[in-house]
């Protein structure tokens, strides 16, 4: 059995280009091509998959620099599930970590913004679940808990990640969102983000940091009262289940306790 699960272990070494294919050393020219056709295969789906799961980190580097970058990525950390959409989660660390990225400083938080939308617009679906609003008169805060819908994420940042993601989106305003997002880093505006899903589209929004603190304690399982208390004195709670409500953030209200 150990003997069964080194070779197959040496077996994946050889797929992802990290060594040879034992007991074949007899063809190993022909395996070798094979094998090489299908790295580049399996590199090459691998850059498109993280091309689409990080837009705006290609849009910031520019295609060659990002493939470059994806190439590296995929050496170091192969898939290791079939579906490739779920690949490329531990992207923002990576590039985090690297020293050739420094000069970006923001761009590992743009990262973690692009995979919470792509993470969001891969949420299990949900809807509001409207019987659950009336705890809200019924309940007091110490013992109820909102439960945000799947899916909605925060993404706290020292840079104004919000500005920049809006920046290198495509529409109407495009040029005044990169005037707007140049301003906000010379500033050294910071923001939280929060990505929530609309539909089948992720949206994405500043929040300001009373709200962000409020909502990172209800996404942390907290109470009610709790939230309130993390969000502080200066906090409406009643305009913010508006725009909850409005916005489609609200999965539902459930008793504690």
């Amino acid at each position: 059995m150990k003997r069964e699960a080194q070779r197959q272990q040496a077996l994946m070494a050889a797929l992802w280009g990290a060594g040879e294919l034992p007991g074949l050393a007899h063809s190993a020219k022909r395996i070798q091509r094979g094998l090489q056709a299908y790295q580049a295969h399996a590199g090459a789906a691998s850059e498109r998959a993280l091309a689409a799961s990080f837009p705006t980190v290609q849009a910031l580097m520019g295609e060659e620099s990002f493939a470059a970058l994806a190439r590296v990525f995929w050496r170091q950390h192969a898939p290791t599930r079939g579906d490739l959409a779920t690949y490329g989660e531990g992207l923002p660390a990576f590039i985090a970590n690297s020293e050739q990225l420094r000069d970006v400083p923001y761009l590992a938080d743009i990262a973690h913004l692009d995979w919470q939308v792509a993470a969001a617009e891969r949420a299990a679906d949900a809807s509001l679940d409207t019987d659950s609003l009336s705890l809200l008169a019924e309940t007091p805060p110490t013992q109820l808990r909102l439960q945000l819908l799947p899916g909605t994420a925060l993404v706290a940042s020292a840079y104004p990640i919000v500005s920049v993601w809006l920046a290198h989106r495509a529409g109407e305003g495009a040029a005044e969102r990169r005037d707007q997002a140049r301003e906000a880093l010379a500033e050294g505006v910071t923001e939280t983000a929060l990505v929530w899903r609309s539909g089948w589209r992720a949206l994405v929004q500043a929040l300001s940091p009373d709200t962000a603190r409020c909502m990172h304690s209800l996404l942390c399982g907290d109470t009610l009262a709790v939230a309130l208390a993390e969000a502080g004195e200066g906090f409406a709670f009643e305009p913010w289940l508006l725009q909850a409500l409005q916005n489609g953030w609200l999965w539902r209200a459930e008793r504690v306790g």
